[in-house]
């Protein structure tokens, strides 16, 4: 199997990883909710908080994978001269190590008692640096969209998605530092959806691209 189609399936893993993960953490409570609110989620949601963990770190294999043939195009549609490339790369990787940051203290969280002093502060924060992530991620998806815009690098419509997702990811974050209220949540879930359809439009466009070149490798050999 060729690179484009290996990175297409790492891509659509890492969709269905972070779904399952979304399945297992439930709907969370804003910081700004009641503290039996988040003692008891807290409670409910021990075992997924912990599995969730690793089932995030997980998703990062084939997340990277995915990437290292998003990358290649993108250096591509700038003619071997990668700037966008690398903001799409940083923004990524910030995006994704604060992700994993609130994922860690969230299971720490499921792993200490439910009473245990300071649950609610670190819940808070956990809460802040996933919200935070979007500034990250919204730099990702904008270098990697702004570039596709120029030429053919995606569909017009996968460009839509990535950029609707990049300002929910925005809106988001600066809603999650100063507000402790649900709609940061919200604004922040939407924006992660459209990414996960983002991804998986860009997947399918790697497959889908993979066998338009291989068709049109095969026609060059029959000629030949």
């Amino acid at each position: 199997m060729s690179h484009e189609r290996t990175a297409a399936l790492a891509g659509a893993l890492f969709v269905a990883l972070d779904m399952v993960v979304g399945v297992m953490a439930g709907a969370p409570p804003s910081p700004g909710a009641p503290e039996d609110e988040i003692l008891a989620y807290l409670a409910d949601h021990r075992t997924g908080l912990a599995v969730g963990l690793w089932l995030f770190g997980l998703a990062t294999i084939p997340l990277l994978w995915w990437f290292g043939s998003l990358w290649v195009r993108l250096v591509h549609a700038e003619a071997g001269t990668p700037r966008l490339a690398v903001v799409s790369l940083a923004g990524l990787l910030l995006g994704g190590t604060m992700a994993l940051a609130s994922a860690v203290m969230m299971a720490a969280l499921g792993l200490l008692p439910t009473d245990a002093e300071g649950a609610v502060t670190v819940y808070t924060i956990a809460a802040v640096l996933l919200s935070a992530a979007g500034f990250g991620l919204a730099a990702h998806l904008l270098a990697a969209n702004v570039l596709a815009a120029r030429g053919d690098t995606f569909t017009r419509w996968l460009v839509v998605v990535g950029l609707v997702s990049a300002s929910a990811f925005l809106v988001s974050a600066v809603l999650g530092a100063v507000s402790n209220d649900a709609t940061s949540n919200t604004i922040g879930l939407i924006g992660f959806v459209l990414w996960l359809v983002w991804i998986l439009g860009v997947s399918h466009r790697m497959w889908d691209g993979d066998a338009r070149t291989g068709s049109r490798s095969d026609l060059v050999a029959r000629r030949s």
